[in-house]
């Protein structure tokens, strides 16, 4: 437990760093990515920039809902969804590269509770961080860390990404006044239920073929 509570703290306190040492490039992104910009170029500063929200200090709620109302709920969907992905499997790559020396500070002991833990309540946790900022990106990092494989990390932050994709998205392309506030509750809510679903679904096949 000591081991993923220092690292999260660690990664998130880098997070915040970035945010405050960067605050100008929020300001420069939210000025000049905007729908007054031809489709194509709008796509690529979108694209570009979610990708980058590991690093950078990307306002990604508000080009989610930008991707929504300038391409429509389903490219600004996909637009959003494979973005946004892409920024959490190089944040988990990033913590899969650093966890050799994360591992002479910890015992072995210390790092086997952490990979039980993980497996227990990490798939639930990647998901749900998916619709809040520098939890996403330190959730990522952090499972780089543990035990978790790729393909079970990517699984449950694409149901993640997709479900806080399709709010933002239909929410921009049909409202212009959005309570962040709300949808952040009910991406939230949707995508536990859709988690839990899905994990309910990959125990019944596991128990059937053993």
């Amino acid at each position: 437990m000591k081991r993923l509570l220092i690292i999260f703290l660690i990664c998130c306190g880098l997070v915040i760093t970035t945010f405050l040492l960067f605050e100008e490039v929020e300001h420069w992104i939210t000025a000049h990515v905007h729908s007054g910009q031809s489709k194509a170029t709008y796509t690529l500063l979108s694209f570009s920039f979610m990708a980058l929200d590991t690093l950078l200090p990307v306002p990604s709620s508000l080009l989610m809902i930008l991707n929504g109302k300038i391409l429509g709920p389903f490219f600004g969907t996909l637009l959003s969804l494979v973005s946004s992905l892409l920024a959490s499997v190089f944040g988990f790559y990033l913590g899969r590269s650093a966890n050799p020396y994360f591992d002479k500070f910890f015992a072995a002991q210390d790092k086997a509770y952490s990979n039980n833990l993980f497996q227990k309540f990490g798939n639930l946790t990647i998901t749900i961080s998916k619709a809040l900022p520098v939890l996403s990106e330190a959730i990522s990092f952090v499972a780089g860390t543990t035990a978790m494989p790729f393909k079970t990390f990517l699984l449950y932050s694409a149901i993640g990404h997709f479900v806080v994709a399709v709010g933002y998205a239909y929410l921009g392309s049909f409202s212009n006044e959005i309570n962040s506030g709300l949808v952040t509750v009910i991406v939230i809510v949707v995508a536990v239920l859709f988690s839990y679903g899905v994990q309910l679904i990959l125990k019944n096949k596991h128990q059937k073929t053993t």
